[in-house]
């Protein structure tokens, strides 16, 4: 999820220190903002992005299509109607998130000794396989609704790169995001040394927690491009029909 943290109020704020000052503290202690407590296997496993996505957005692209293709009694009102909500859903789910997202990691990380880095993440990897679902699920009913009316315009090409990224997310980089996390929080959990209040690790398992944010980090990263590229195909659909 974002792990941006706003503006800080006070100078001894971490957000306030150099960048090479922050990496290197992070380097000498990588469980900094965690609880060290493992996160449930169950959250790591990828079944819940596909069974939601085919609960959720197979329904919605079967009306999608009836929308585009079959059309039936006060066709284009219905068609405007299902597009704007399809539209604005997808786009303020996702403000939404790039706005409260932070506030609620920098909760987790504040109060570490009982929630932490692993609370926020097991809250995203719960949250996020419905989420994406209904995101994707948003796009299509914007696409099929709007391309039922207009055809092949602007705003139809903007959704569709809103559609396919949000399919990327769901489909490809949320399970995998996922894995890597589980695999990320849970292998230096269980190498703790002397407890949750002071967590310490060996510099080998350092450098392995290292790699594994590393690698998780990557794929996290491209989701959340992906996320944010598709939220300005979304806005660009919006003010394209206004």
């Amino acid at each position: 999820g974002p792990l941006a943290q706003g503006g800080c109020m006070l100078a001894k704020c971490a957000a306030c220190k150099p960048a090479h000052q922050m990496g290197k503290h992070q380097d000498d202690n990588p469980m900094e903002g965690r609880s060290g407590h493992a996160i449930p296997a169950e959250f790591g496993e990828v079944g819940p992005y596909f069974t939601k996505a085919a609960m959720i957005c197979l329904p919605a692209a079967l009306f999608a299509s009836v929308l585009a293709f079959a059309p039936t009694m006060a066709h284009a009102k219905l068609c405007r109607a299902v597009a704007q909500v399809g539209a604005s859903y997808a786009f303020g789910s996702g403000v939404w998130l790039l706005r409260y997202g932070p506030r609620m990691f920098k909760v987790c990380t504040e109060n570490a000794q009982w929630l932490g880095k692993e609370a926020f993440s097991t809250i995203q990897a719960a949250c996020f396989p419905e989420f994406f679902a209904l995101q994707v699920s948003g796009c299509l009913l914007a696409l099929g609704g709007h391309f039922g009316v207009s055809g092949c315009d602007l705003a139809t090409k903007a959704i569709s790169v809103a559609l396919a990224l949000g399919l990327l997310n769901i489909c490809v980089l949320g399970p995998m995001n996922n894995a890597r996390m589980i695999d990320m929080y849970n292998s230096s959990s269980s190498e703790i040394e002397g407890g949750n209040q002071t967590p310490l690790l060996s510099d080998e398992a350092k450098e392995r927690l290292k790699q594994k944010r590393k690698r998780f980090g990557i794929v996290h990263g491209m989701s959340m491009l992906m996320f944010v590229i598709s939220l300005a195909g979304t806005f660009v659909y919006l003010v394209a029909v206004a």
